[in-house]
């Protein structure tokens, strides 16, 4: 029998990028259950392990829900309740105290994936220029270094991939399983129908077990792999010569096929030969890759972030960008797409002149508002192009410097997240007053002078834009299901900080419906409209070849083989091999004591980043991290299953039980990332740094590993 008591509320999964659509059963202010929407174009009706625990995700009992304040040492754990009006007025009063002293980037706005970066980014970008200042943080990590690569190549990202219609799909450092697993039927549809899956990772499990072909490549070699493909396609006259004479900045290859050859800073031919030298790969698999990728006109590639990481993305990520273009398999039917970022957006919103007097942006916002300048203190002016973010390296050099008074984080645990937790701590302890917003006292809240409870994406009200893999472009809407104690959704802690700071002018209300309505003026929607549209609003439909009207958004209108803009900045303008900053081949003399290529990344499809082990439905299902060796290395060295180990490089140690698993190689370790109990952090690299993204080394290093 329905129980009249509880009623249905559609909405928006915020537990990853996915952003999938799904109903929540309520009753009496608590989630009975969650559940996907049947027939929706990208999921058709699923729910990963996140959007399916979305009851335990907001009622956990471990969560912050009113606001606290620091009543002990720093670092002590130790806080007091305090109500919000007195915590906006103090944060407001040290915000405005620094700034009048001693200039607006003295106070700083850090951001974190957990909040979500369609909305209440615009909310965190708004405060910060009405302060001043610039965002910083979260986007040297992850996603951003390999979109500027993209973008300095066609002036935009291919965010939808083509599965109806693809012949061949490539997973490049990519697994969905964990980062997309609604996603998964799509592939799989792709697969059933005939459409070759190739699967190019270190590690030989998940996607791989229903793979065509697995290559099971080298840590961190992705680019010397991609360059012997190049070789292949280019020396064979395999390459769109149509597509590139007409489209790019380099007709007939002439720049790229010399470079490939051995006219480049390394003088090095790019040959499947050596690359099968790097990347452990051999030369005949590079070559058949190569002329099918090439010669099968509906291909993808779907790159992910196990190529990110290291100091040579950039060029891994142009290297990629490159084999699309010079086959022709960019923005096709069955390849890589460009689609609509994100609703147009108010310019006006986004209040810039607050930071450059008379500055009018003209333009609509489709996705992230780019200031038209490099702030100060930022050396990585490619990296903030690519979002308007202060580069973490920056951040944290600031922070170092004292130049930071205070800090309000929002969705951000950097004392698990980024590489070296020594050094973030002791970056965080130059800043005087830290404030940050979380739904839980995290590792980096522990250090925080203040404290306020972030709503779960089950207690916001917000559009949503941003919708990863199969990205089309629609805007919906994230609806509130609950509310739990004080929490108060990132947003809305924006809007009542500044107010709190008096800027009435541009904050007239609390009211949060006000200001989506001012966002999304230019597109015409209004909150009204998405509420009648929950699961989204059509943008613009999927069109195919938009560069044969439009070109490309580069000086010239042309795809940029050759970059103009890295090469007038003093960088290579086609790729060159550069090796990750700790291997067996760049440092041999570490590696003679720590012989293992450890690398890291995500712990699983129920966590994301170091968020979500306080479930019980998702620890559960992956209740302990463990390093993953395989059992021939393990045998040698004394090592049984679940057996406690301690993994060390030259950086740090952890401690971690062992899996044993052939999916790994016997030269390599592999470290699941963002655990507190075994945090891979401890034994990354944060000193060695890309040049144009700033991502440093952080994902790959050499190690060794013994019984505890």
């Amino acid at each position: 029998m329905n129980d009249p008591s509880i009623h249905t509320v559609s909405t928006i999964c915020g537990g990853c990028h996915n952003m999938c659509p799904m109903y929540v059963d309520v009753k009496d202010n608590h989630i009975i259950r969650s559940y996907g929407v049947p027939g929706d174009p990208r999921t058709g009706g699923a729910l990963c392990s996140k959007g399916l625990a979305a009851a335990q995700i907001a009622h956990d009992p471990r969560r912050l829900i009113h606001p606290m304040r620091r009543n002990g040492p720093r670092g002590s754990g130790k806080f007091e309740q305090i109500s919000w009006e007195e915590a906006l007025k103090v944060l407001a009063e040290k915000m405005l105290a620094a700034r009048s002293e001693f200039g607006p980037q003295s106070v700083a706005f850090v951001r974190g994936q957990a909040s979500g970066w369609g909305f209440p980014y615009d909310n965190i970008q708004r405060l910060a220029h009405v302060m001043g200042t610039e965002v910083s943080g979260g986007a040297s990590e992850c996603f951003v270094p390999r979109a500027v690569a993209e973008a300095l190549t066609y002036g935009a990202v291919p965010l939808y991939y083509d599965y109806d219609h693809t012949d061949l799909m490539i997973f490049w450092g990519r697994q969905p399983t964990f980062s997309g697993a609604p996603l998964l039927r799509k592939i799989f549809d792709a697969h059933d129908r005939g459409a070759r899956l190739v699967v190019i990772d270190p590690l030989r499990f998940h996607l791989a077990a229903r793979a065509d072909q697995v290559v099971q490549i080298e840590p961190g070699t992705d680019l010397a792999m991609m360059l012997g493909m190049m070789y292949e396609i280019t020396e064979r006259g395999l390459w769109d010569q149509k597509f590139v004479d007409t489209y790019t900045n380099d007709p007939g290859l002439v720049r790229l096929r010399a470079h490939l050859r051995g006219e480049n800073r390394m003088g090095i031919a790019y040959t499947p030969e050596w690359a099968e030298s790097i990347c452990g790969i051999k030369a005949p698999v590079i070559r058949s890759l190569a002329v099918e990728y090439a010669t099968t006109r509906k291909a993808c590639i779907i790159p992910g972030h196990g190529l990110e990481g290291r100091v040579n993305v950039t060029h891994t990520t142009r290297a990629l960008a490159i084999l699309r273009v010079i086959t022709g398999h960019i923005d096709s039917e069955g390849c890589d797409v460009f689609t609509l970022p994100g609703p147009m957006r108010n310019p006006a919103y986004f209040l810039e002149d607050r930071v450059i007097k008379d500055y009018v942006r003209k333009d609509p916002v489709e996705l992230f508002a780019v200031p038209p300048y490099t702030p100060e203190n930022v050396h990585y002016p490619f990296l903030f192009m690519g979002q308007g973010l202060i580069p973490t390296p920056d951040m944290i050099h600031m922070m170092s410097e004292g130049k930071i008074k205070v800090a309000f984080m929002q969705g951000a645990n950097p004392m698990v997240t980024l590489p070296q937790p020594k050094v973030t701590r002791a970056a965080l302890d130059k800043i005087e007053y830290l404030a940050v917003a979380d739904p839980y006292m995290s590792e980096t809240a522990k250090f925080a002078d203040l404290v306020l409870p972030a709503a779960t994406y089950l207690e916001r009200t917000e559009p949503e834009w941003f919708k990863w893999d199969a990205w089309l472009s629609t805007v919906s809407l994230r609806q509130q299901v609950v509310q739990i104690g004080e929490a108060r959704s990132d947003s809305q802690m924006l809007i009542d900080l500044g107010r709190a700071l008096g800027f009435n002018d541009v904050y007239p209300t609390d009211d949060i419906v006000w200001y989506i309505n001012e966002d999304l003026k230019t597109s015409g929607l209004t909150y009204d409209d998405l509420r009648e549209h929950p699961f989204g609003i059509e943008l613009a439909p999927i069109v195919y070849r938009k560069y044969e009207k439009d070109g490309f958004a580069l000086p010239g209108g042309k795809a940029h083989i050759w970059s103009e803009l890295l090469a007038g900045a003093g960088f290579d303008g086609i790729p060159v091999w550069e090796e990750s900053s700790e291997s067996i081949r760049s440092k041999p003399e570490i590696a003679r004591d720590y012989p293992f290529t450890v690398f890291s990344g995500r712990a699983g499809p129920m966590y994301v980043h170091s968020q979500r082990r306080t479930i019980p439905w998702l620890r559960e299902l992956e209740p302990t991290p463990k390093v993953m060796i395989h059992p021939q290395k393990a045998n040698e060295l004394g090592i049984g299953n679940d057996d406690w180990t301690i993994v060390e490089s030259p950086r740090g140690s952890i401690r971690i039980q062992a899996e044993l698993n052939p999916a790994i190689r016997p030269e390599w370790l592999y470290v699941p990332g963002n655990w507190t109990e075994a945090n891979y952090n401890e034994l990354g690299i944060d000193s060695d740094v890309d040049p144009i993204s700033s991502q440093s080394n952080y994902m790959m290093c050499l190690g060794r590993i013994k019984i505890a």
